[in-house]
């Protein structure tokens, strides 16, 4: 029987008594809620995912770690602390309907995640139901998976779709279906496919990724042109509503000091600068291609961060060809001196320091 944990927002008590499987319940949560406590439909997200699963395969060990609240959402260091406990029990198949768009995620949660694979557990994890790049769905070795929302697959089957910028274990779609009807959300395809490989491993238990991605490419239905891809950045027309301020020839650190005059006020800032030379500040290379508008990059880092203030770095040429943009304001360093505009110009300051007051006087 393979020993399977599902990292979610963990199964109701009344749930969990089931004759097929031995049902182990650990919360990671700091107030230790019961999800039995839980009062909205999210409640029941892990569950569903179990049922999914058991569905395929019944015969499993399931550890069932609770993460997430009622609303679905975690910390970082919460969901790093579950992945340390899977390593510390060595559990084979991991399962996590769930995942981060976070850029400041990313190398944290690739430290634990490496450490499992290194270790020869099997990961299955659900895209961002936007179809955008999801951690740890994108990593290499892990089998990332996203609904099939076309109904070109029955319910149960699975399709490879090569894509650039992935590994081809990171783009699986799969088929959940109930009564013909194709459920829309990313988190309940996942578990089909967790579901298979938990099949083959009570065959095969010291099977390894390889011998996974053998048997899943056997199963899978071969159908080519799949029509949508995963994209790097949210394509919404919906305006911005927080202030996206753009510095114009401004250096790293003239950027660095706007950010922390904003956070010694109580404001989250997010920077967004091309070639940053840390890992605060998140390179517009990140979510940049040439199909990417500077607007759906926007949009998505306020999606994503849902912080208070967006600050771009920007070059001369951008602000010349960037009005019709989500950018609220321009700060231009001109020698020593520095320019806000917005529709018109709005003041003029040879201190980098009053540039916040100016800020806030504009947007108050």
């Amino acid at each position: 029987m393979i020993k399977l944990a599902l990292i979610d927002n963990g199964i109701p008590y009344h749930m969990r008594n089931n004759r097929n499987q031995r049902i182990v319940h650990k919360s990671f949560l700091a107030s230790k809620c019961d999800p039995s406590e839980y009062k909205d439909d999210k409640s029941f997200h892990g569950a569903v995912c179990v049922g999914i699963i058991t569905s395929i395969c019944s015969d499993i060990e399931l550890w069932d770690l609770n993460v997430t609240d009622s609303a679905g959402t975690t910390q970082i260091t919460v969901l790093l602390e579950a992945l340390e406990w899977c390593i510390q029990n060595k559990i084979k198949l991991i399962h996590m309907s769930l995942g981060t768009i976070n850029y400041f995620d990313i190398k944290p949660l690739w430290i634990q995640i490496k450490r499992l694979l290194d270790a020869d557990a099997i990961i299955v994890a659900a895209y961002h139901n936007r179809n955008i790049k999801t951690y740890p769905a994108a990593y290499p070795g892990v089998f990332g998976v996203r609904q099939d929302r076309y109904g070109l697959l029955g319910n149960g089957q699975i399709l490879f779709q090569e894509q650039k910028g992935y590994n081809i274990e990171n783009s699986i779609i799969a088929n959940f279906s109930w009564n013909g009807i194709v459920n829309q959300a990313n988190s309940y395809a996942a578990p089909v496919v967790t579901g298979h490989i938990a099949t083959y491993l009570n065959r095969k238990p010291t099977a390894g990724f390889d011998d996974v991605m053998d048997f899943l490419m056997t199963i899978a239905t071969h159908k080519s042109d799949y029509p949508d891809i995963l994209e790097n950045v949210i394509r919404d027309k919906t305006n911005i509503e927080i202030p996206v301020i753009a510095g114009i020839d401004l250096d790293y650190e003239e950027m660095i000091q706007l950010k922390v005059m904003f956070s010694q006020n109580g404001y989250y800032a997010i920077n967004l600068q091309k070639n940053p030379l840390d890992e605060n500040v998140i390179p517009l290379e990140y979510y940049d291609d040439s199909n990417e508008s500077l607007n759906d990059i926007l949009y998505t880092v306020y999606i994503a961060y849902e912080s208070d203030i967006i600050l771009l770095n920007q070059e001369e040429e951008i602000f010349e060809s960037s009005k019709a943009s989500d950018i609220d304001m321009y700060i231009v360093r001109k020698n020593n001196m520095y320019e806000l505009y917005a529709e018109d110009r709005i003041g003029i300051t040879y201190n980098i320091e009053d540039i916040y007051e100016l800020v806030c006087q504009y947007f108050a």
